[in-house]
């Protein structure tokens, strides 16, 4: 689920100096919304079929 480098998230404080904290809020919205207590059990986690 979670797969952005750093590099990503940094390029994208380029376009918008507030997003690394955006992109924080966002990711600990979205595991309290599914029960997640750790970031890591979600890192690789999509599966296609």
């Amino acid at each position: 689920m979670v797969g952005a480098t750093c590099v990503s998230v940094g390029s994208s404080n380029l376009v918008d100096p507030t997003s690394s904290v955006r992109i924080i809020g966002e990711i600990e919205n979205f595991m309290k919304k599914h029960n997640i207590d750790d970031v890591n059990s979600i890192i690789n986690s999509v599966q296609m079929n």
